[in-house]
């Protein structure tokens, strides 16, 4: 009966069967999706990661994978989370979603654009 088993374990899944995870290719096509709707120079997107233009480009045309670090900081660049680079099932949201309507909205964005005015003030004063 363990040879039964054994047998059973080491059955590969049906071809039929599709990963939730996306491939190296469709990871790289993401991403230039990604940077393309958000129109990031695909140099941009590079130096921000860490890498050349060449190695970003053989990352978006799948003959090259990414590093963990790399990854993070691709997630990081475009405000996604690491789901929406990896699973199939993810749709590129960012991380902040406004759910209280425009005014809301509008309010949040003024208080956001008010403490950024005032951090650069403060840094200013700092630096006399």
């Amino acid at each position: 009966m363990r040879s039964l088993d054994a047998k059973i374990a080491m059955t590969p899944a049906p071809s039929s069967v599709k990963s939730p995870y996306l491939t190296q290719q469709e990871v790289g096509a993401k991403i230039s999706e990604l940077r393309q709707e958000r129109d990031v120079p695909q140099r941009v997107l590079a130096e921000a990661v860490g890498l050349d233009p060449s190695g970003m480009s053989r990352i978006e045309s799948g003959e090259r994978g990414l590093a963990v670090d790399e990854l993070v900081a691709v997630a990081a660049f475009f405000g996604v989370t690491l789901d929406t680079l990896l699973r199939r099932d993810a749709d590129a949201a960012p991380l902040f979603r406004n759910e209280g309507g425009d005014a809301e909205g509008k309010s949040a964005l003024d208080t956001f654009e008010s403490v950024i005015e005032d951090f650069f003030v403060f840094e200013a004063a700092a630096r006399t």
